[in-house]
C-alpha cells in the first residue's frame, strides 16, 4: 500500500505501458509538460486514475486534468495532432468541477476514428506539476484500465515544496496575437507553463479582463485562448524583465506548434464569395420550417405529434430495503429485454442497431446513475421518484454541454431511464397510434422509440432536439425513414393532421404545400418503392446494358459480415476487401493464422466462381498504427503511405501477402496495391509475391494489379498494365490529388468533384491503356456508385463498378436502362467540357432525355 505521503494513480486505459521517453512529440518525451506514463489503449473509455475534481476539459475533449485531494494536477492527454480534430471522435462523460472517483468514466473516444486522423492514440498521463513529487514508479507491461497501479508517486514534503519570491513592481509585454492554429491547447500551453516555471517571478498571462497564472498549465487552458486572440503577459519579481523577454518570442513563434498549419482566419466580418457559397431559395420562404438533415428522403404526409409519456411516480416510498428491491428487479428486467432486443437484431444481421442496444445495456450498470437513484430512496423516496430523479440529471449534465455528439448520449440516458421508470411506475395516459402517412413531431425520440416505429404508418419524423449523429439519426437511417433533427420550435405549433413535406436531405419541413406538390412527391416515393423492388428482384441478373455489353458489379466491404450479403444481393464477387480493418484499432499486428482465418472466411462466403480483389494496407503518415512507428510527416498525403510503405515494411507485407494467398483456393483471388506510382514499385511487390507463392507451392491462379490513385499512374498507366493483371481506379484519391483538393477541407470539399473533367480524363487514359494491353479496369471509388455518373463510366470503358453492398441492386438496375453506344456518346462530350459543373449538368440532362426513353 502506498505511505501517507505517496499516491497510486490507477490505469486510466487498458493497453502496453510505455516510457514517456517513447512518445513520438518532444513535448512529452522531454517531459516539459510533467512526469509520468503513456499508454497505447486497446479501449475506448478513459477513467479516472483517482481521486479528486475535474480542473480543466479541453474544447477539443481530447484533454483534461483531475486535481487530487493531495495538491496534484493530473492530465491526461489522448493521442497526438488529436486537438486538430476539434472534438470530433470524443465524446466527455463529465463537466468541468465534477467530483469523480478512481474509475469513474471520464471520456469515451472512437479509435477507430481516431487511427485514421491523429498522428497517433499513444494516451499521456502525467503530473503537470510535477515539482511536488520526490519521485515516480511506473509499472511495466500490460495495463488493465481501473485496476493496475500504473503510476506510484512519493509527494513531497511541505518544507521540501519551492517557495514562490515575494511580488514587486509589474511590468506587462505587448500584445500577442496568437498564431497557433488550434490556440492555447495541452501541448503549448505546457510548454509556456515549463519555461515560465524557471523564473522566480509571479508571472500572469491575460487575455481581455482575465488572468491565469503562467506556471500552471490548468489555469492557460482554463483561459480558453483561441487561434488569433490577444493576450498579454504581465510579471513581477527579480527576473520579471528576464521572464518576458523570453516568454514573449516564444508565444509569438508557436511554442513548438506547427503555425504554418491550416488554422482560422484572425477575427473579421465574413466575406461574400458567390462562387462557392449559394444561399438556398428555401431559406428566405415562410412556409419553410429549418432543421438539421439527419436521414435522407423526400416524403409527403400529415403531422402527429408524438408528446412525452407522463408517468404517476408516488413520491414517499416503503422504506429503503423496498424500494431498493424494487429498482433492482426493474433493472434485471430491463437488462433482459435489452439482451433479447441485441440478439434479436445480430440474428436478423443488424449490427449497427445491436451495438446501440448493447450499450443501452452497459448503461444500466453504471454506478452513478445507481448511486445517484440510491442516495434519494434513503431520503424516504420512492425507486421510481429516485431514479427519475437520478436518470434526469445524469442526461441533463450531459445535454448542457452544447456539444452535438453528447446530445445524442444524453437521449440514450433518458431512453435506458424511461425503459426503466415504466417498470417502477404506471403511465397516466397511453400513446395514441399515429395513422398512416404520418409524418411525427417530437421534442425527441430516443433510439427505442425510433426503433419500434411502423414504417406501414410513419413516413419521417421530425425532432427539436437531436443531431446527425444521435442514435436515432443512425437508426432513422438504417431503416430508410426521413428524419430532420434539431428543427425551428415553431413545429409544435402545427395542428395534427396538417399536410406537409419533408426534405430529410435538406433538413427542411416545407408548410402549406399545394395539392399538386404532394402528389409530385408521393408519386415520387411511389416510382422509388417500385423501381428498389424491381431491383431487388432482379438482383440476381448480370449488368447488361441495352445493346449487350455487360458490365460487373461488385462489392467494397470491410469483412465477413459485408462479403455474407455480397452473394445475396447479386455481387458478381468483392472490388475492394479493405484489409486495414484487420489492423486497425489494436494494439499489435494481427498474427499470419489470426489473418488467414478471416480471408479465408471472407473467400468462403464468395465462393469460387467471385472475384476476391484485396486491396494490401493502405496505411500511413494519414492512418498510422500505433505498433507501427513512423516519423511525423509535414505532409503525410504525400509521405510514406500505402506500397511505399509496404515495401519499407517488408516482413508485414509479407505475412499479408502469406495470408492471402492461403485463400486463393476458396475464392478468385486478385491482391491490388495501394497508391502505386512507379514500374519499379509494382515490380518490387509483385515479385514479393510470386516467390511467397512458390515457397507456399500455390498452384492455384492469383492476379496481381493496382489501385490507380494518383496521376502519375494513370498517365504511365500503358507501361503499368505491361506488369499488372487489372487496374482499380480509386477516385476519392484521384480527385484530391489531381485537383490539389483535400476533400475534407471544411471549405474546399464541395469542390472535389470526382466528375471534373481532369479527372475523368485521367479515368479514360487509364483505360485506354489496360485495354491496349488486353487487362480490365475497375472503379472502386465514390464515383463508382454514384447513380448519375455510372452512364459517364461505362461510356468511358469502365468494366467493373465496386459500390457499397447495399447499392449493387440499383447500380445493376441503372446498367440495365443504358446503351453502351449511347454511354460513348455522352463520355466523349464530358471530356470536352471545362468544369465539374458542367459536366454534372450534362448528366442531369442525360438522365432526363436518355433514361426516360430507356425506363
Amino acid at each position: 500500500m502506498p505511505s501517507a505521503n505517496s499516491l497510486a494513480l490507477i490505469a486510466p486505459l487498458s493497453g502496453p505501458i510505455l516510457p514517456l521517453s517513447q512518445v513520438p512529440d518532444p513535448t512529452f518525451a522531454q517531459k516539459l509538460v510533467g512526469d509520468g506514463i503513456a499508454i497505447d489503449p486497446i479501449d475506448e473509455v478513459l477513467l479516472s486514475p483517482c481521486q479528486g475534481r475535474i480542473g480543466q476539459l479541453h474544447g477539443a475533449c481530447h484533454a483534461l486534468t483531475v486535481a487530487t485531494p493531495e495538491g496534484l494536477e493530473v492530465m491526461m492527454h489522448i493521442g497526438l495532432e488529436t486537438v486538430l480534430l476539434k472534438g470530433q471522435g470524443f465524446t466527455p462523460l463529465i463537466n468541468h468541477g465534477q467530483e469523480v472517483e478512481v474509475g469513474s468514466p471520464l471520456i469515451a473516444f472512437d479509435a477507430s476514428f481516431l487511427a485514421h486522423k491523429a498522428l497517433s492514440l499513444l494516451t499521456m498521463m502525467v503530473v503537470v506539476n510535477s515539482e511536488k513529487v520526490d519521485s515516480f514508479l511506473p509499472a511495466k507491461g500490460l495495463a488493465q484500465a481501473g485496476v493496475t497501479r500504473a503510476l506510484v508517486l512519493k509527494i513531497k514534503s511541505e518544507g521540501e515544496k519551492s517557495l514562490s519570491s515575494a511580488p514587486q513592481a509589474i511590468i506587462t509585454s505587448i500584445p500577442i496575437d496568437i498564431p497557433n492554429p488550434a490556440g492555447l491547447h495541452a501541448r503549448p500551453a505546457a510548454v509556456l507553463a515549463t519555461r515560465a516555471k524557471k523564473f522566480t517571478s509571479d508571472i500572469k498571462l491575460i487575455k481581455n479582463n482575465r488572468e491565469a497564472n503562467a506556471k500552471s498549465l490548468v489555469a492557460i487552458l482554463g483561459l480558453e485562448v483561441a487561434a488569433h486572440d490577444k493576450v498579454i503577459f504581465s510579471a513581477s519579481g527579480n527576473d520579471a524583465q528576464m521572464a518576458l523577454d523570453t516568454l514573449v518570442p516564444l508565444t509569438l513563434a508557436g511554442l513548438g506548434d506547427n503555425i504554418h498549419a491550416l488554422a482560422p482566419p484572425p477575427k473579421s466580418p465574413p466575406i461574400a464569395v458567390p462562387a462557392l457559397i449559394e444561399i438556398p431559395k428555401e431559406s428566405l420562404e415562410a412556409n419553410v420550417l429549418k432543421g438539421v438533415p439527419a436521414s435522407p428522403g423526400l416524403v409527403a404526409g400529415q403531422i402527429f405529434e408524438l408528446k412525452i409519456l407522463d408517468y404517476n411516480i408516488e413520491e414517499n416510498g416503503q422504506g429503503l430495503e423496498i424500494e431498493n428491491k424494487k429498482l433492482l428487479k426493474a433493472l434485471e428486467e430491463a437488462k433482459k429485454e435489452l439482451d433479447t432486443l441485441e440478439d434479436n437484431l445480430r440474428r436478423r444481421s443488424e449490427p449497427d442497431k445491436a451495438a446501440i442496444f448493447a450499450a443501452h445495456r452497459e448503461l444500466l450498470d453504471d454506478p452513478e446513475l445507481l448511486e445517484g437513484a440510491e442516495q434519494v430512496m434513503k431520503q424516504g423516496k420512492s425507486a421510481a421518484l429516485a431514479w427519475n430523479e437520478s436518470f434526469t440529471l445524469q442526461a441533463q449534465s450531459l445535454a448542457n454541454l452544447k456539444n452535438e455528439l453528447l446530445a445524442g448520449r444524453a437521449n440514450d440516458i433518458r431512453d435506458v431511464g424511461y425503459r426503466v421508470l415504466s417498470r417502477l411506475a404506471p403511465i397516466k395516459k397511453q400513446r395514441v397510434a399515429p395513422p398512416p402517412g404520418s409524418i411525427l413531431i417530437a421534442e425527441d425520440l430516443t433510439p427505442s422509440d425510433t426503433a419500434l416505429l411502423d414504417k406501414t404508418k410513419v413516413v419521417g419524423f421530425c425532432t427539436l432536439g437531436g443531431s446527425a449523429t444521435s442514435h436515432a439519426s443512425i437508426l432513422a437511417r438504417s431503416m430508410s425513414i426521413a428524419a430532420v433533427a434539431a428543427i425551428d420550435r415553431r413545429a409544435l405549433e402545427l395542428k395534427d393532421g396538417q399536410e406537409v413535406i419533408l426534405d430529410g436531405d435538406k433538413g427542411l419541413l416545407r408548410l402549406n404545400p399545394t395539392e399538386s406538390e404532394l402528389n409530385e412527391v408521393r408519386e415520387k416515393r411511389k416510382k422509388a418503392e417500385v423501381k428498389r423492388e424491381k431491383e431487388l428482384k432482379e438482383a440476381l441478373e448480370p449488368a447488361t446494358t441495352i445493346d449487350g455489353r455487360t458490365i460487373k458489379v461488385v462489392a467494397n466491404i470491410g469483412g465477413v459480415e459485408e462479403a455474407n450479403e455480397v452473394p445475396t444481393l447479386g455481387g458478381d464477387g468483392v472490388g475492394l476487401l479493405r484489409s486495414e480493418f484487420l489492423f486497425l484499432k489494436r494494439a499489435s499486428a494481427p498474427s499470419e493464422e489470426e489473418q488467414i482465418s478471416m480471408y479465408v472466411a471472407i473467400a468462403k462466403a464468395l465462393g469460387p466462381q467471385r472475384d476476391l480483389v484485396a486491396r494490401t494496407l493502405d496505411v500511413g503518415g494519414d492512418k498510422p498504427l500505433a505498433y507501427l512507428p513512423m516519423e511525423r510527416e509535414v505532409n503525410p498525403f504525400l509521405g510514406i503511405r500505402g506500397l511505399r510503405l509496404n515495401i519499407l515494411g517488408e516482413g508485414l507485407f509479407r505475412t499479408q501477402i502469406r495470408a492471402l494467398l492461403r485463400a486463393a483456393q476458396f475464392a478468385r483471388l486478385h491482391i491490388m496495391f495501394p497508391m502505386v506510382t512507379s514500374k519499379i514499385e509494382l515490380i518490387k511487390a509483385k515479385a514479393i509475391v510470386m516467390e511467397e507463392k512458390a515457397a507456399l507451392n500455390i498452384t492455384d491462379s492469383v492476379k496481381v494489379g493496382v489501385m490507380i490513385e494518383v496521376p502519375a499512374a494513370a498517365i504511365l498507366a500503358e507501361l503499368l498494365a505491361k506488369e499488372a493483371d487489372f487496374f482499380s481506379i480509386g477516385t476519392n484519391d484521384l480527385t484530391q490529388y489531381c485537383l490539389a483538393i483535400d476533400r475534407g477541407h471544411p471549405k474546399l470539399a464541395s469542390m472535389a468533384d470526382a466528375a471534373h473533367p481532369a479527372v475523368l480524363r485521367l479515368i479514360e487514359k487509364s483505360v485506354r491503356g489496360a485495354h491496349a494491353n488486353n487487362k480490365w479496369v475497375g472503379v472502386c471509388g465514390g464515383l463508382a456508385g454514384d447513380v448519375a455518373a455510372v452512364a459517364a463510366l461505362i461510356g468511358l470503358g469502365v468494366d467493373e463498378l465496386s459500390v457499397s453492398a447495399a447499392a449493387i441492386p440499383s447500380i445493376k438496375g441503372r446498367v440495365r436502362r443504358l446503351t453502351y453506344a449511347r454511354c460513348q456518346q455522352l463520355a466523349s462530350e464530358l471530356l470536352s467540357l471545362a468544369t465539374a459543373a458542367e459536366v454534372r449538368e450534362r448528366l442531369k440532362s442525360f438522365e432526363q432525355t436518355q433514361l426516360g426513353k430507356e425506363a
